[in-house]
């Protein structure tokens, strides 16, 4: 009982103060305990104490990650059901008298695939990837740090059945892992700082489009919110979202603040801002989960897009957010050559492109939550593009920048 308790408080505990190593990138290390549990106890034991600790935890950031009970439950039972087959797995070796160290091994393998085969299930929902594709991102990423953590779990066990004193062993060398991450996240704080500060530069170039990603950005996350998504891939949709034209730093005045249509090779010039952007993002850890979302933000669900003519679902879900909320302020921003649609024309727009152009579950979403963000009379976002609401373009071609 004592067991079950330590660990459903390390649990809790783990997923409570996860390691941060990068901007909107934390790793929780809560597979150490929860592997524990697995090894330790009997499966439905450890099942039950498994889901109660996701459980307390979710909880417990409820109100600081605004996950939604069907991602909660969802969670837990992730949890449970891979904690139950490892050590269901761990306990038919033990009956086979299985060398003690293969059991663990096994064990801690059968928990990882098992793990890294049912994430997908909670990013499909929020994503609408496929799931092989899904399973590619989520092995892509979580594949090396869950399997160090796998490893602590078994060395911990080792250790603790030579002698509990030689946890310590273990412990100490944790606390400095710990303590040099959060020396590294103070560090690149500044780094995502300074390119934050590029992307604003970038938009304070052209006086007509001045807080065009801030505003992006905004507006994604209302898209995000009236599609009911929340935790970490949301957050990497709105950093991708800050950032998104970063890309532009490269492109000449003469060509970005052209008080005129581009000419086609302008144009052509322009189209590589996305390669750009992403290309630049790429050096920097803070960014580089969201360089796809990026370097495909302006692709169509038609495949008539770029830089790469992606289509549909192949576009990434970032990418098809932020096209959307990127159209509409583009569209309702006024131009050297043109004047702003209004926000009407704007959306009529975006309602005809549905299928075509944008995704039309993320249109639906945009069109509905900005409707009711209008309706409710909410400050602030709503508010500047509720002045724009009367006064503007009526024409239904679309700014080619």
């Amino acid at each position: 009982l004592l067991v079950a308790v330590c660990l459903l408080s390390a649990v809790v505990i783990a997923g409570r103060y996860p390691i941060h190593i990068r901007y909107h990138t934390k790793v929780s290390i809560t597979s150490i305990p929860l592997y524990l549990l697995a090894v330790l106890l009997q499966p439905p034991l450890a099942a039950l104490i498994a889901a109660l600790g996701i459980l307390l935890m979710e909880l417990s950031l409820h109100a600081q990650r605004g996950n939604y009970p069907s991602d909660i439950a969802t969670s837990v039972a992730r949890s449970l059901l891979v904690i139950l087959f490892g050590a269901t797995v761990l306990q038919l070796f033990v009956g086979n008298h299985s060398p003690y160290m293969l059991t663990l091994t096994v064990a801690g393998l059968v928990i990882l695939v098992s793990d890294l085969l049912l994430a997908p299930l909670e990013l499909m929902p929020m994503t609408g990837e496929p799931f092989g594709q899904a399973l590619v991102a989520v092995v892509t990423e979580g594949w090396l740090i869950e399997g160090v953590q796998y490893l602590l779990g078994m060395l911990i066990v080792v250790v603790v059945g030579i002698s509990p004193w030689f946890l310590s062993l273990v412990l100490l060398p944790l606390g400095f892992v710990y303590a040099s991450f959060k020396r590294a996240k103070e560090l690149q704080s500044g780094t995502r700082l300074m390119v934050e500060a590029m992307a604003d530069a970038v938009d304070q170039r052209d006086a007509y489009t001045g807080g065009h990603s801030r505003r992006v950005t905004e507006l994604c996350e209302l898209i995000l919110t009236e599609l009911n998504l929340a935790g970490p891939e949301v957050e990497l949709i709105l950093t991708a979202a800050r950032v998104h034209d970063i890309g532009k730093i490269g492109i000449p005045d003469a060509i970005l603040l052209k008080p005129a249509r581009l000419t086609l090779e302008e144009e052509a010039l322009m189209r590589t801002h996305a390669s750009e952007g992403a290309h630049l993002l790429v050096r920097y850890p803070d960014f580089r989960r969201g360089v796809d979302v990026v370097r495909h933000h302006h692709e169509r669900w038609d495949g008539q897009g770029y830089p790469a003519k992606l289509s549909a679902h192949a576009i990434p879900f970032g990418a098809r957010v932020i096209a959307v909320a990127d159209s509409f302020d583009a569209m309702t921003s006024d131009r050297p050559y043109a004047k702003g649609r209004t926000v009407a024309t704007a959306l009529e727009i975006l309602q005809a492109g549905r299928g075509q152009q944008w995704d039309a579950g993320i249109v639906d979403a945009f069109v509905r939550g900005f409707t009711r963000a209008q309706g409710a009379g909410r400050t602030g976002m709503a508010d500047e593009y509720r002045e724009r609401a009367v006064v503007g373009n009526t024409s239904g071609l679309s700014s080619t920048r």
